[in-house]
């Protein structure tokens, strides 16, 4: 469910006890520190100042300028998802194309961008992949080493740079608890369906020393049977493995704070239809590590320079039953180095400045018939930006300005933009509206892809563009309500296209689109736990060739997706949730284009730690494709039992 915001200044008052007359608790966070305040019938948010993706500037969630939409960890423990990309189907405008489920394989979209328009972050840093879109949601995690989930929907580039174009997302990782502990789950069911996950929580003594968290998780399946033309059963390919190992610390040096992460995951899985139509295999291993360190160090500064480093290994069979028949092996490195700074200019008023520098390469190679060849080859990118953001977090209002210049390597510096507003009205109702411009550099496969029916284009120029947005929320007593309507013009569109049927496929900008649409969204929650969401988005896509050309793909984003979302607190420590989703897209076969889903979930936990639950997905037993012609699992049952200690 979506987290509500409300005025920074009235919590600030609700915590010093001057809402006369009201009666209020506080309800402690995962830390143990007041997370938010209970007064009178008001719910009001006393979080700490985090660094969320909506911003530069490290605010309280109330604070927030633009809509983020944040999933947090209760949301993440009770919904009925097993992986990231199954969580942020809960999101108004985000869509996941899977072609199975456990986060095996996803393409993301959001506000109906392609999923090569957005940028994934993990805890504020680059976790995309410059070979191609198609491994955005290949996290080098698990869904339980998460803590909260941040959805900024529209323009980003301003403050993260190129590839920011329908939206972003950040993943938030779990953070070391402040006490030794620790959870061991298994979990099994049907399709041969078993995961076996465990977690170690390690704390120094005194709330102030070294503290680290290391998890693991192992999972197969060995895929669903669906159901052949002529009447008769098949297995769909979709088999899968996947092991996640992570690592996070955090430690105080004097007046400085460390922190630092390192993630790594290896996964295969049955890929058929992926890139043409055989029944294709595909591994790979993903890493991300990162550090950095913030202190103040005057009473207006604190600096916080960090580091990172991502690898992605994917290997690709064309056919699995011919495995030296083709195969491409590509090798993607990122290094990036940066320091923030943020300027406390008083009244109520921030300023954040960044200055980075990264690089990249790709080394690709192949295998045709047996013989070994270059795929898309060996090459370098190097990259420098300078971010400013200035930001006013005031009681009625608040705004944001940012400006970013990217510079790369043999190209043309590219500047983006962005502004924001907000004001809170009397009665719990805010007013928002945002404008932004966005570009994304073409994937290593646009530039380099080759085989006898396409061809990549190494002169491809960045899609660029610029959306707007504005909306209304309202929060009052336990209702919520959102109502957001968006609008984005692309330029230079990249596209797989040709002129002349006896061509090749070739990577152009030869595209115009226009993007427009409606995310509203209404929910309750009750002091118990209690909550319920109804979401409704509506999309129109209107992409414009160049004359005489046409387009190898056409764009499948949903015209309409309705959501609901319910979990109910029972007596005997029982908690029971739903989901339901409908999509109605444009274009493709019926089980892709209408397509409904229902999963449900019960959980039990005991007072000594332990715990079990039953997760139930597509309950109504539908034929679903999430991506035309690839069949999901029908009604499937797994169960869960495990210890926290």
């Amino acid at each position: 469910m979506e987290r509500r915001t409300f005025s920074l200044a009235a919590a600030t008052f609700a915590a010093a006890g001057l809402l006369s007359g009201a009666s209020a608790r506080a309800q402690d966070g995962p830390a143990g520190q007041p997370a938010f305040l209970v007064a009178g019938s008001d719910t009001l948010w006393l979080a700490e100042p985090l660094e969320i993706v909506g911003s530069r500037v490290p605010v309280a969630l109330p604070g927030i300028v633009r809509p983020v939409r944040v999933l947090d960890g209760a949301d993440l423990a009770t919904a009925p998802v097993r992986s990231v990309g199954e969580a942020l189907q809960a999101v108004p405008g985000v869509i996941v194309g899977q072609r199975q489920q456990y986060g095996v394989q996803g393409d993301l979209t959001i506000r109906g961008s392609t999923f090569d328009q957005v940028l994934v972050l993990i805890d504020g840093f680059a976790a995309g992949d410059p070979q191609t879109g198609h491994h955005l949601l290949d996290l080098p995690l698990g869904l339980a080493d998460v803590e909260r989930l941040e959805v900024l929907p529209g323009h980003g580039s301003a403050l993260y740079g190129a590839g920011a174009f329908g939206g972003t997302l950040n993943v938030a990782t779990r953070q070391p608890a402040g006490r030794n502990g620790g959870e061991a789950a298994l979990t099994g069911g049907g399709d041969g369906t078993w995961s076996a996950r465990g977690s170690l929580d390690l704390a120094a003594e005194g709330s102030e020393g070294r503290r680290a968290r290391l998890s693991l998780e192992r999972f197969r399946t060995d895929g669903h049977f669906e159901t052949a033309p002529d009447g008769s059963s098949q297995w769909a390919g979709a088999d899968a493995r996947s092991t996640t190992a992570t690592w996070r610390e955090a430690d105080r040096w004097g007046a400085w704070e460390l922190e630092s992460f390192a993630g790594f995951a290896d996964r295969a899985f049955g890929a058929r239809d992926f890139y043409a139509p055989f029944p294709s295999y595909e591994t790979t291993r993903a890493f991300l590590g990162w550090t950095r360190a913030r202190g103040r160090v005057a009473p207006w500064l604190t600096l916080e320079p960090r580091l990172s480093v991502r690898t992605h290994r994917d290997r690709f069979w064309l056919r699995r039953d011919q495995p030296s028949a083709y195969l491409n092996d590509h090798l993607t490195r990122r290094v990036a180095a940066e320091v923030r700074g943020l300027i406390e200019l008083g009244c109520v008023h921030s300023l954040a400045v960044g200055v980075e520098g990264a690089y990249e390469d790709i080394d690709s190679q192949g295998v045709r018939a047996g013989t070994a060849v270059a795929a898309l080859g060996f090459h370098v990118r190097r990259q420098a930006a300078l971010s400013v953001e200035l930001d006013r977090h005031g009681d009625r209002l608040r705004w944001q300005a940012g400006l970013r210049v990217d510079g790369r390597e043999g190209r043309p510096a590219r500047g983006s933009g962005s502004a924001a507003v907000s004001w809170a009205f009397p009665g719990g109702v805010s007013a928002r509206a945002g404008i932004g411009s966005a570009f994304r550099i073409p994937t290593f496969t646009d530039l380099y892809y080759e085989d006898p029916a396409n061809q990549g284009n190494p002169g491809l120029r960045p899609e660029s563009g610029w959306t707007w947005d504005g909306g209304l929320t309202f929060e009052r007593d336990h209702w919520w309500a959102s109502a957001t309507w968006f609008e984005r013009s692309e330029h230079d569109r990249i596209e797989w296209a040709r002129a002349d049927p006896a061509e090749v496929w070739r990577v152009l900008n030869v595209a115009e689109a226009t993007v427009r649409g409606a995310e509203t969204q209404m929910g309750w929650r009750h002091d118990r736990g209690h909550g319920a969401s109804l979401g409704w988005t509506w999309l129109e896509t209107r992409t414009a060739l160049a004359s005489g050309y046409e387009g190898k793909y056409a764009l499948l984003a949903p015209r309409q997706v309705l959501s609901a979302q319910g979990r109910v607190v029972l007596p005997w420590r029982l908690e029971a949730g739903l989901a339901f989703r409908y999509l109605a897209h444009a274009g493709g076969p019926d089980p892709f284009r209408h397509q409904a889903g229902l999963d449900l979930r019960a959980d039990w936990t005991s007072p000594d730690g332990w715990f079990a639950g039953l997760l139930l997905t597509n309950a109504l037993d539908r034929v679903r494709e999430e991506i035309p012609g690839v069949s999901l699992p029908g009604r499937l049952l797994t169960s869960t039992v495990g210890r926290r200690f």
